[in-house]
């Protein structure tokens, strides 16, 4: 795994790691930045600019803390940039909060970069070619991979950070743990490369520092002076640009034909892929990473401006001017040489044809269709064809085609809508009109765009969505127009306009209306029919009760008939 890991649920899909990182070691799966591994320089910028704070650091705070809880005897090489810290601006105090911490010796790296510039001193002397500086990881990362022609013309020495971790071990013993705290991210690739290994142990950001303080409750302010085992000497003035020249007093001025001093990434890249045209000049090339050099590197986070810091660190090392670092003629020699090899890129060279067929899927048919904005974070729509064919970015990072794209689905959409669609402005004028509104309202959008609402409908919905900010809907008929509509009106505030959406409900409303009609009637004859039923009734109930009472009249007669036995009736 990388130093530099992406947290996916706070991606989104903005591509400003993309458009920083000068090598392009990114790429885009889902809409989701990730880091390549095999591409990265390290540089860090990618963490610096993301929005999103989506880009995490490979983590040294739980390593470090493995050693103190395992009681290891550990030694801090500090880097000299420290002092552009507002609560590192006095050494003492951090010295003695570092002991605090748990560290048995605490030394300044600068002590180690001292040897590491003579050592360039000495290839530059004897050497007939121009040097190029290999103290910063970065730039040895980015010649080795993007740039492996320029390889034999890098000093093959170590960076002051390797030196000082094998200058440590050799003076206190091969158990020691050594971990080195600076501004540099790239120090955590550094470090774990195979033919640099077990020099240090762990790399903390002068921000993960700051954070393990806090952890343990250190306040700085309260500590007393403490003194460094071993100082840094001249050597401290290494973060600024041209610092290994100064170091070794060799002169940076701007007249200096044969030493050059160039920092920032872009200028960087810039001046090794004009090399050929200037080598002959040069014996001495200084190549940091950081516009400001290590002053201003990514594991650094200070308010002060670069101007603020420099004069600190001059002040800083002013102090040191006097004296060399403190390492002496009894101190063990250490190995500083080192190779540096070419890093297989896994890039293809894609044929014409295939760029054409990524280039005509976001609509570049021909050259003058390719803008080359650059929102997708590339330079130009040919180097992102180039990346799609590698991998590395998608189709639909391509923001003006997906625009487009959506712009032509929205325009295809009002114009097929059976739905009549109006929108107005603040002042219910009239803005577009699509073509049902223009067959259902009998009118044209050229008639219409610019004129009052109220021209063809009563627009008396409208302000009332307009006032209340919500959506007004309901069913409204338009007589002059022989339709009956439901309608939805709403406001779009980051336009400042108002839509209108009428669905054409007239052959609803003419069958609610029949129906309406159907059901009148047959309640209409059913109530007939019951009343027709209920009479009849009421004269069969008639009929039978005039019957039952002449029958019982009858019978009663005969009945006394009987009774009398003469057939009298009395």
């Amino acid at each position: 795994m990388g130093i530099i890991s992406t947290i996916e649920a706070s991606c989104r899909d903005c591509y400003k790691c993309v458009r920083s990182c000068p090598v392009k070691a990114i790429k885009i799966t889902g809409g989701h930045a990730e880091v390549v591994e095999a591409r990265c320089i390290a540089d860090g910028r990618c963490v610096l600019v993301c929005p999103q704070q989506a880009k995490k650091v490979a983590d040294g705070k739980g390593l470090v803390r493995s050693f103190f809880l395992a009681k290891q005897k550990l030694a801090a090489s500090l880097a000299p940039s420290f002092v552009a810290l507002d609560e590192f601006s006095r050494p003492g105090q951090l010295v003695t909060a570092l002991r605090k911490l748990g560290f048995t010796y605490v030394a300044e790296t600068a002590e180690a970069a001292e040897l590491v510039a003579q050592d360039h001193l000495r290839l530059v002397e004897e050497k007939t070619g121009p040097v190029l500086t290999s103290c910063c990881p970065v730039v040895v990362n980015l010649i080795e991979r993007y740039y492996p022609a320029l390889i034999k013309y890098l000093a093959p020495v170590v960076s002051p950070m390797i030196a000082h971790g094998r200058l440590l071990k050799a003076r206190y013993g091969p158990d020691l743990k050594v971990v080195f705290i600076g501004p540099c991210i790239s120090k955590k690739d550094e470090y774990r490369r195979t033919e640099l290994q077990g020099s240090i142990d762990a790399v903390l950001t002068f921000q993960e520092l700051r954070e393990m303080l806090a952890e343990e409750g250190i306040a700085l302010e309260e500590m007393a002076d403490g003194a460094f085992d071993r100082s840094g000497g001249a050597a401290r003035v290494f973060p600024h640009p041209a610092g290994l020249a100064k170091t070794v007093r060799l002169s940076t001025d701007l007249l200096a034909q044969e030493i050059v001093a160039i920092d920032g990434l872009d200028a960087v890249i810039d001046f090794l892929t004009r090399f050929e045209e200037v080598k002959n000049s040069l014996r001495l090339v200084e190549l940091l990473a950081c516009a400001g050099g290590c002053l201003m590197g990514p594991g650094l986070e200070s308010s002060l401006s670069l101007y603020a810091r420099r004069e600190r660190l001059l002040r800083y090392a002013q102090n040191g001017t006097d004296q060399p670092a403190t390492t002496t003629e009894d101190d063990p020699k250490v190995r500083l040489a080192t190779v540096y090899t070419k890093r297989k890129l896994n890039r293809i060279t894609p044929t014409e044809e295939a760029i054409r067929a990524v280039l005509s899927k976001t609509g570049k048919h021909k050259p003058a269709d390719e803008l080359n904005c650059g929102a997708c974070g590339y330079n130009s729509c040919r180097e992102k064809a180039v990346a799609v064919l590698e991998g590395l970015a998608e189709i639909d990072m391509c923001i003006p085609y997906m625009r487009t794209k959506a712009e032509s689905r929205a325009s295809l959409i009002c114009t097929m809508t059976p739905n009549a669609i109006f929108v107005v402005d603040r002042n219910l004028r009239i803005l577009e009109v699509n073509p049902a509104a223009e067959k259902k309202f009998l009118c044209r959008q050229e008639q219409v765009v610019g004129k009052e609402l109220e021209i063809l409908i009563d627009p008396v919905y409208f302000k009332e969505a307009l006032r209340t900010k919500e959506l007004v809907t309901g069913e409204v008929a338009y007589p002059a127009y022989g339709i009956v509509t439901w309608q939805a009106i709403f406001y779009v505030e980051t336009e400042e306009v108002l839509i209108g959406i009428f669905v054409d409900i007239t052959k609803e409303h003419k069958q609610r209306e029949r129906l309406a009609l159907v059901k009148g009637e047959t309640l209409t004859k059913a109530q007939e029919v019951i009343d027709k039923q209920m009479r009849v009734a009421q004269e069969i109930a008639g009929l039978l009760g005039e019957t039952t009472a002449e029958t019982k009249v009858l019978l009663t007669k005969l009945i006394k008939m009987i009774k009398n036995g003469d057939g009298s009736i009395q």
